[in-house]
Order: structure tokens, then C-alpha cells, then sequence
């Protein structure tokens, strides 16, 4: 027992380690994925009232308790988040005049780890950590007018020649790095039909976000200009409860609740060519969530349906960063506060999903359809992963002892957003100053879709 110990805490720091090494480069496919492993992810992310893996501890650990053996399960998801891009700004001045489009595509690991533990006829522990979500994107080179409306050089304050120091022209390039890491623990209790389970979330999290300006021709950056943000490391406390109910020897209805957590994402700034680096204040919450669950199984086939429910609006509608001296620019001056209007609307998720075993072999397929989080107002050039809405998937598992093996392919299908004039981000690209305002000159829209691969294996074992 001792050197089992030994190996699962060595294993554990690794994986910690692996996490640490990924953690900034994730983009993830909004805050939730619809699955966090590679069996319940062939089936279009359902797994409420079907459960009997490890990895329920981040959706319905009351599920811990279907199985009576220990299990050890750890795996990966890849989504490949592919997006354009696309902006522009219309002026009777054909020299204001300019258009974008860019794409950027990110490869996102998101790995995962778990265990479940019987301690005895009624009790069951789980616990594990994985990556549910975050977000990232890039662009660069986007052509766009002076934050004032002024020549480069005047703006600016540089000496540089015609036509590049006369012109209004700039290019603008902007990065944001957000994810998530959790830690749950949770124990599951079964008396007859029902399974009943709490969990502790522990939340690790970070947020990384800077500015830059060049001239048009994207050789020259301008100096004290832009910003940099750094958070600190942001850690938050949240809770899972779930149950289970066998309304027969093959019917299951289920019910999960994931509480909201608010992190802290204090951290600095640095504001231009303000000497020095300012305090910056933030909470991000992220929401909660309610899930539904039905199921009909035998020993060779399952089939389920999960209906989910996330409340986004009473939580992460605005984002404010509050520095600890106005120095952030704006049109109408400096200030100390940095609204956010991410406007992500109250979300729903319904999916059908199921297995079929035969012998050594498991065939699975599911679909999910999700109702928009994001919308017109709250869009800008780096939400691609939130907004994504319905998949579908398919994948095979493979059993060989006490292992089993799983391969999934996904596919979450493209959407686009529009946006004509009411986001922030048109706001920041196309007011001026307070006498020079051209909102409805700006719009711009965004494109995604997400291929995806996931694969996982467990190991059983007494």
C-alpha cells in the first residue's frame, strides 16, 4: 500500500507538472466542455444517468458508486479551434478606409486524470484534476485608424517619414489568454436505487492579455503605447452535488448541480509609457450549472439524454478590471476602470449520445445541440471558442484485461457572428474622440468551427 501510494503521489506531481507546461498555451472550446473524457465525448458529451467512469467527478459523481472495483482513467482532449476574422471600416475618406480578415487556429491540449476508490458497500471516493475550459486567441496586423484620428506621429510623439508618419494608418495586434484548472474531490453514497454525491472544486486560473501598435507596415512597434496584464495565480473554491436514481433494472434518471465560483484575478498592468506597473483588481465568475439526465442500458447497450442548463447572465454578462491610478486611455480621457460587455446570454444544452458493446469492442455515437452563449454585442476578435453550438461524434473503445482503451472524433459544427455596431469593440475601433464618433462605420463578424480528437484509457484494479 505504501508503494502504491508513492506511485499515485508521483504520478499526480507529473500530471500537475504537464498541466503547468500547457496551461498557457490552452484554448479551449468556451469554459464547459460538453464531456471531459473520451468515452462520454463519443457520445456527444452525455453521461448523467449513464456514469460508471472515474471522470463523473465533474459531472454527476453520484455515478461513482455504479462500480464497485477501483479505477484509475487519464486521457486527453485535442480540439483544434479553427476561426476567421473578419472587420472593416467604411469612410467617405478613401485614405480611413481599410478591411481585415484573418485566421488563426489553434491546437489545444486539455488533459485529464482520475481515480475512484470503493470504501466499502456504500461509500465511493473520486477525485482527479483536469482542464474544463479557458480561452485564447491572437491576431495581428489589423489595419486600423489612429486611437485619436490623428497621424501616427502626432499621436505617437515619433519623428517618422512620409507617407508612413503622415498617415492615420496603423496596424494593431492583441492577445488574451484565460483558462481553467480544477482539482475535485467527491464522495458518493448508494442506499438501494438511489446514489447521492458532494463534491469540492478547487479552481486554479490566470489571465494574460496585452496591446501592441505598429506602423502600416508592421516593421516599426510604437512605443508607449498599448498594454501589458498580467494576473496572478487565481485559485477559488466550488462545490458539485448529483444523484442518481435506477427506476428500473434499465431505466435511470439523474439530476447535477455545479455551484458558481467567483476568481480573483488581481494582478498588474502596464499602461502605455506610464513608468511603471499598475495594481489591477478583477473578479471573473464563472457560472453555474444544472443538468438533467435520463438513460435506458442493459449490459450491451446504453442510450442517453441529457438536458443542461448554465446561467451566465447572472454572473459573466460584464468583466470589470478597476487599476489603482487612472492611467488607462480612452476617447473621452483616463480612467481607472475597464468595462468588459461580454453579454454571454443563459445557455441550454440538450444531447443524445449511446454505446453498444460487442465483446471485446464498444461503438459509440452521440449529438448535441447548445443554444448560443455569445451574441452580436458581446462579440470581438478572440471569442471563437465560446461561441460554438451544436456537434456531433463517434468514437470506439476497446477492453484488453483490466484496460480499456478509447478513441473519440468530434466535430463542433461552424457558426458565425455578426455584429453591426453595438459591442465594445466596435467602440474602441471607431470612436475618436467625444465630437468624433463612427460606430456604424465599423462592423466586423467571426467565424469557428472545432475538429476534435480525444483518447483515453483506464485500468481496473483491486
Amino acid at each position: 500500500m505504501l508503494f502504491g501510494s508513492r506511485v499515485r503521489k508521483k504520478f499526480s506531481l507529473f500530471f500537475l507538472a504537464i498541466i503547468s507546461f500547457l496551461a498557457p498555451k490552452l484554448e479551449a472550446v468556451g469554459l464547459f466542455q460538453p464531456s471531459h473524457n473520451a468515452r462520454y465525448g463519443g457520445m456527444g458529451g452525455v453521461n448523467l444517468a449513464i456514469g460508471g467512469s472515474p471522470m463523473d467527478i465533474g459531472t454527476n459523481p453520484a455515478n461513482l458508486s455504479l462500480k464497485n472495483r477501483k479505477e484509475l482513467e487519464f486521457g486527453i482532449s485535442l480540439p483544434y479551434i479553427r476561426t476567421v476574422y473578419k472587420d472593416r471600416f467604411l469612410d467617405p475618406d478613401p485614405n480611413l478606409t481599410y478591411e481585415n480578415s484573418e485566421s488563426y487556429n489553434v491546437l489545444a491540449p486539455l488533459p485529464y486524470f482520475a481515480i475512484r476508490i470503493p470504501l466499502g458497500e456504500k461509500w465511493t471516493y473520486g477525485g482527479g484534476i483536469y482542464i474544463p475550459g479557458g480561452g485564447n486567441g491572437e491576431v495581428t496586423g489589423l489595419t486600423r485608424i489612429t486611437p485619436n484620428g490623428q497621424s501616427l506621429n502626432n499621436w505617437s510623439g515619433m519623428n517618422l517619414p512620409s507617407p508612413i508618419g503622415d498617415s492615420k494608418r496603423i496596424q494593431e495586434s492583441y492577445s488574451s489568454t484565460f483558462y481553467l484548472v480544477k482539482s475535485t474531490h467527491a464522495l458518493s453514497y448508494k442506499i438501494g436505487g438511489l446514489s447521492i454525491a458532494f463534491g469540492v472544486e478547487g479552481i486554479y486560473s490566470r489571465q494574460i492579455a496585452y496591446q501592441k501598435f505598429h506602423d502600416i507596415t508592421g516593421n516599426i512597434e510604437v512605443p508607449g503605447q498599448g498594454f501589458d496584464y498580467k494576473s496572478k495565480n487565481a485559485y477559488a473554491l466550488g462545490g458539485i452535488f448529483g444523484t442518481t436514481y435506477q427506476i428500473t433494472e434499465t431505466l435511470k434518471i439523474a439530476y447535477s448541480y455545479q455551484t458558481s465560483a467567483k476568481i480573483p484575478l488581481d494582478g498588474s498592468m502596464q499602461v502605455g509609457s506610464y513608468p511603471s506597473r499598475t495594481g489591477v483588481s478583477a473578479t471573473f465568475a464563472v457560472p453555474e450549472r444544472h443538468g438533467l439526465g435520463f438513460s435506458y442500458g442493459t449490459d450491451t447497450f446504453k442510450i442517453g439524454i441529457d438536458a443542461l442548463y448554465y446561467n451566465y447572465s447572472s454572473y459573466t454578462s460584464t468583466y470589470k478590471q478597476t487599476l489603482a491610478a487612472p492611467v488607462f486611455p480612452t476617447a473621452f480621457g483616463q480612467t481607472n476602470v475597464i468595462p468588459q460587455n461580454l453579454s454571454y446570454h443563459d445557455s441550454w444544452a440538450l444531447g443524445i449520445g449511446g454505446e453498444w458493446i460487442v465483446n471485446d469492442w464498444t461503438y459509440r455515437l452521440g449529438a448535441r445541440h447548445n443554444s448560443g452563449v455569445l451574441r452580436s454585442e458581446g462579440t470581438n476578435a478572440l471569442q471563437a471558442g465560446i461561441m460554438v453550438q451544436d456537434l456531433v461524434s463517434g468514437g470506439f473503445g476497446y477492453s484488453t484485461g483490466k484496460w480499456k482503451f478509447d478513441f473519440t472524433l468530434l466535430y463542433y459544427l461552424p457558426v458565425r457572428v455578426y455584429n453591426g455596431g453595438s459591442a465594445d469593440w466596435n467602440f474602441n475601433h471607431a470612436v475618436f474622440s467625444k465630437d468624433d464618433v463612427r460606430v456604424a462605420e465599423f462592423k466586423h463578424s467571426l467565424r469557428s468551427d472545432i475538429p476534435a480528437i480525444l483518447l483515453g484509457a483506464s485500468y481496473s484494479f483491486d
